[in-house]
């Protein structure tokens, strides 16, 4: 007995690693053989400890170095500085029977993954997870340990010949618990990670192609139910396309990951930061739907989502090379969220959860490059189907005279602001599933400024069929908006008289009113047929105007009734319109009424108008160089065949209307002209 165990004292090590050796060889069918450089062992307390322990493989490294890797798919390369096992059961370790320890300790392990061989070796799958226990364990029967614990690990995941493509840095694991029968069953050992694992990982990055995807500060804690990270980042080589901070999932199913494949969790929340998505395109130019990169997990379950102050860039797969349009200062959260499937996972929280999202805005330019666009703050709100948007805004990017001389025909330039814009009962299922917009009622103020130089050659391009409600009608999109009022609106008609060479400004101001049954689906159209504006302004800032438009909208011959009243106001007030662009000034009078009723097509409108007025003189202009100066003479003649008051002698004059419409010209120019030709009349 004491030889015995001098015998043992002196050769226990070597006989320990021979054991382990021919363990790890029998278990691996010889591919794989362990070397470490020293160890201490304690066999009656079960301690030992083992230095610059390495697993490999000369004889895959060498089919690899070939390039015939057809017999294997993975080659697993390890090299640990130290393991230190506490309370082990020796003989059955030396048996080959199974392992069993109190305490476990991995010290800076480097774990080299190569994926080789001809089989499909995209994704890790079960049986490949399981391969790696397989040739760690060999033949054991069971392995258990109370306490398992890795410090400062490292993970290396590279394909055939290349460099490492996936690299994970400052590995920290605490497993408690730990036990894998004969079975090895793939589900029974990855629950032990998921539901009993604390794991943390400094650094993660994976490279795709020209894809980056770093992570740090990895945090999965499976008692609490919880997985934090402190960013996460994904770019190609030309940008950064997505980064969050800050961000958490809670209250994480571990039996929907493991038996599923599923992540579902409680709650996902992010202090945000950038996120880049593509506009892609279905049967040409006319569908159009957002698309970002969910490959991480093939479904999702999620009760809500909370992200902080993010940055979105938009881009247009169609237009690559053309800027994208940012997204300021994005919170979105979203509430009872279902299931949500890869690749649609923006169209499901959108149309099946109750979210908001808000935003500082974005700007972007026209086409043409005539107009910048601005949209103010805004906020989306699912749970109460309600938009509301600070402001939007056309700018021109060109002055009245630069755009003038940059057209070939006349054509209106618009400068446009609408302020306080907010939408309620938006249909967002009808929205995401039909894509179409219904909204039950819309408000707006708009501030409109139109100039038009008439110095400039004429368009002689047909306008017919070009009437607002033949526009509307279309408009590719379905929409349908139950109701749009206008509050205190201003629109500014402004022209450059192709005589004068001067500006008039047609003026109204306080504009309030309301839009009804603005749409252009078919079997809305087909229930309510008509569109109806009615509204009430301040023509020039001194005159009351009401006016009521009646539009058809399931004609094709653009039929209309417009219908309107001004109440009284001085003449001299007409003459910023008048003088530049009537040559005509207005000395004395006074409007007291006009009242008119039009009903018109794509080619002419008739109608009835009568003005009330009195002592109206006048006094015809001509241009004597850069001013307008009065025609004694002709003015003489006016007035003298001008009706000076309306009623006269006890009568009141009223006037037909029956207008030919120039076609190059547009609706409200048919509207304008047809009124005129009355009030000539009744003057005349």
């Amino acid at each position: 007995m004491a030889g015995g165990w001098f015998y043992w004292q002196h050769y226990k090590k070597a006989i320990i690693k021979d054991l382990i050796k021919e363990a790890v060889r029998k278990g691996t069918d010889s591919l794989y053989f362990i070397h470490y450089d020293s160890s201490v062992v304690d066999e009656l307390n079960g301690n030992a400890s083992f230095y610059q322990v390495d697993l490999q493989s000369d004889s895959l490294q060498g089919a690899l170095s070939k390039y015939d890797t057809a017999f294997e798919a993975t080659l697993y390369n390890i090299h640990i500085d130290e393991v230190i096992v506490k309370g082990a059961d020796i003989p059955s370790l030396m048996n080959n029977t199974k392992v069993e320890a109190r305490s476990i300790e991995i010290i800076r392990p480097v774990l080299h993954i190569i994926r080789s061989g001809k089989k499909n070796m995209d994704s890790f799958t079960s049986n490949d997870s399981l391969a790696i226990y397989q040739k760690i364990l060999g033949k054991y029967t069971s392995i258990h340990a109370a306490e398992i614990i890795v410090t400062d690990g490292t993970i290396n995941i590279s394909t055939r010949n290349e460099e490492s493509n996936t690299n994970l840095k400052g590995i920290s694991v605490n497993l408690n618990d730990f036990k894998i029968d004969s079975s090895r069953n793939y589900s029974n050992i990855i629950s032990y990670f998921v539901k009993a694992i604390v794991a943390k990982v400094k650094e993660v990055t994976i490279l795709r192609g020209n894809n980056r995807i770093s992570f740090s500060g990895v945090e999965y804690n499976a008692p609490v139910k919880r997985i934090s990270i402190q960013q996460f980042r994904q770019s190609d080589k030309k940008q950064l396309l997505f980064e969050v901070n800050n961000t958490a999932i809670s209250n994480i199913s571990t039996d929907s990951f493991i038996y599923h494949h599923q992540l579902n969790a409680g709650s996902f929340t992010s202090d945000g930061g950038l996120l880049t998505i593509y506009l892609n395109s279905k049967n040409g130019n006319r569908d159009r739907e957002i698309a970002m990169d969910n490959s991480f997990f093939d479904e999702a379950m999620l009760e809500n989502i909370q992200i902080g102050h993010t940055k979105i860039n938009i881009y247009d797969r169609m237009k690559p090379e053309a800027p994208p349009l940012v997204l300021t200062n994005v919170v979105f959260s979203a509430n009872n969220i279902q299931k949500l499937n890869s690749g649609t996972t923006i169209r499901n929280i959108v149309s099946k959860s109750k979210w908001a999202l808000s935003s500082d805005g974005f700007s972007f330019i026209s086409e043409d490059k005539l107009y910048k666009m601005n949209v103010g703050p805004f906020k989306i709100n699912m749970a109460d189907a309600s938009v509301f948007i600070s402001s939007f805004s056309m700018h021109p990017q060109l002055s009245e005279k630069a755009f003038a001389k940059s057209i070939a025909v006349q054509k209106d330039l618009f400068n446009i602001v609408l302020k306080n814009i907010r939408l309620t009962g938006i249909n967002t299922e009808a929205l995401i599933g039909q894509k179409r917009l219904e909204v039950k009622a819309a408000a707006f103020q708009p501030v409109l400024h139109i100039f038009n130089d008439r110095t400039v050659k004429p368009n002689p391009a047909s306008k017919v069929g070009k009437y607002p409600h033949q526009l509307l009608q279309k408009i590719s999109f379905p929409l349908s908006i139950q109701r749009i009022t206008i509050q205190n609106g201003l629109l500014a008609y402004k022209e450059k008289g192709e005589v004068s060479e001067q500006s008039g400004t047609v003026l109204f101001k306080e504009i309030n009113g309301t839009i009804s049954n603005v749409t252009n689906i078919r079997d809305q159209v087909s229930r309510n047929p008509l569109l109806t504006l009615d509204a009430r302004t301040s023509f020039m800032g001194v005159g009351k105007v009401h006016t009521v438009w009646k539009l058809p909208l399931n004609r094709t011959d653009g039929a209309f009734t417009v219908s309107g009243t001004a109440g009284a106001f001085d003449a001299t007030a007409l003459n910023p319109i008048t003088e530049p662009l009537g040559m005509a000034s207005l000395k004395t009078g006074k409007i007291n009424n006009l009242e008119f009723y039009l009903t018109g097509n794509d080619l002419k409108a008739t109608g009835t108008t009568t003005l009330l007025y009195e002592n109206i003189k006048i006094a015809l202009l001509k241009k004597d160089s850069a001013d307008l100066v009065k025609k004694e003479f002709m003015s003489v003649i006016a007035n003298i065949a001008l009706k000076n008051d309306n009623p006269q002698n006890g009568k009141t004059r009223t006037a037909s209307i029956d207008y030919q419409r120039d076609t190059t010209r547009s609706f409200f120019n048919l509207l304008w002209k047809s009124i005129y030709s009355g009030v000539k009349k009744i003057s005349q």
